[in-house]
């Protein structure tokens, strides 16, 4: 059902926000490319589907467009698990997010629905929109971040929520975490890291339009757009890396081999990609040291050939030793088993 509002305010303009408690909301803005969701927003909505149920929270997808969404985007906004869809409609929001084009239309939806917490999928518009949108509603800014969620159905103290934001602090040496209950004020996050997520709501929902009017003057016209070969590193649910040493044809050959959701990048080539990851498994092939790039929830890998010893000071949670002259398929194939297993071992 499509229902259609007509008290926005159109300039994005609100009242005192942080005078209101904060409800049981969860936000998360989608990224569209081609008028279709990419995969880190739909996970990000299976992120906030998977802690829904402690938190008590409705979770609503955010869309910022020129025009109703498809039918089928609808859809598959409510199978990753989204309960509702918040549409705002108005010229020129097709195009990349900025903050000077985007933020008073993302503003005034966000305004429409209070929020617990707004999660921005990894490596989208959360980048442009977070900090700002942040700022505009006195909120506390976390990214990039994972969620956590406590155990047990019991009664908590007063003042502690059963959801948590955990991001890392300046240098990596240290994480911190937000509770939005304890710091009485939205939270507004990035995810740490996209992954393959799954199916987790209905894909019949509800989807409320409001008309957020003419963008305020900008001068911004976008001249080029290349693609990056590196983008989808930070972005990865798990990373391999590999020694250089090892050869490009060694290289080349794991990467066509990996599985949906994994990474596989050079450790000398793509430092830069690679120190911007945070990756739910790390894998580490060949001397490489383990970066300290992870999450909190990480689990790291090492991947020895021959009678190596492994490199840095850090061991991994899992070390596996393979014959020096494993042929690349196999090695690909062995490393997408134990990602399967791994994964299944630090899942909720």
């Amino acid at each position: 059902m499509i229902s259609r509002a007509s008290d926005a305010r159109p300039d994005g303009a609100g009242g005192d926000y942080t005078a209101r408690p904060p409800l049981p909301n969860l936000l998360v803005p989608i990224d569209l490319r081609d008028a279709a969701p990419t995969a880190p927003s739909l996970f990000a909505l299976s992120e906030g589907r998977r802690i829904a149920r402690a938190a008590g929270a409705t979770v609503y997808a955010i869309a910022l467009a020129e025009g109703e969404l498809a039918p089928e985007t609808v859809s598959r906004l409510g199978r990753a698990g989204a309960d509702k869809v918040l549409v705002c409609e108005g010229a020129g929001l097709d195009a990349p997010a900025l903050d000077a084009t985007h933020g008073a239309a993302l503003l005034a939806a966000v305004e429409r629905v209070s929020p617990l917490l707004v999660l921005f999928p990894a490596g989208g518009a959360g980048l442009s929109l977070g900090a700002s949108l942040a700022a505009r509603l006195g909120a506390a800014f976390a990214g990039p971040a994972d969620l956590e969620v406590t155990e047990g159905d019991g009664p908590l103290p007063d003042g502690v929520g059963r959801v948590f934001v955990r991001f890392w602090a300046a240098g990596r040496t240290s994480y911190r975490r937000l509770d939005p209950v304890d710091v009485e004020r939205p939270v507004v996050a990035i995810l740490a890291s996209s992954g393959p997520g799954g199916p987790a709501g209905d894909a019949d929902i509800d989807v409320d339009v409001i008309s957020c009017g003419p963008q305020p003057p900008h001068g911004i016209e976008p001249v080029a757009s290349e693609p990056d070969d590196g983008a989808q590193i930070p972005l990865a649910h798990a990373l391999v890396l590999v020694d250089p040493s090892l050869g490009p044809a060694f290289l080349a050959q794991l990467r066509a081999g990996a599985p949906a959701g994994v990474a596989v990048a050079d450790a000398a080539q793509d430092l830069a990609a690679v120190t911007a990851a945070a990756p739910e498994v790390l894998i580490c092939v060949g001397a490489v040291a383990a970066p300290p790039i992870a999450t909190p929830r990480a689990r790291v890998a090492l991947v020895l050939p021959g009678g190596a010893e492994p490199p840095g000071a850090r061991t991994g949670d899992v070390v596996w030793r393979v014959p020096s002259d494993v042929a690349p398929d196999a090695l690909a194939r062995q490393i997408g088993e134990a990602l399967t297993s791994l994964t299944r071992e630090r899942a909720p």
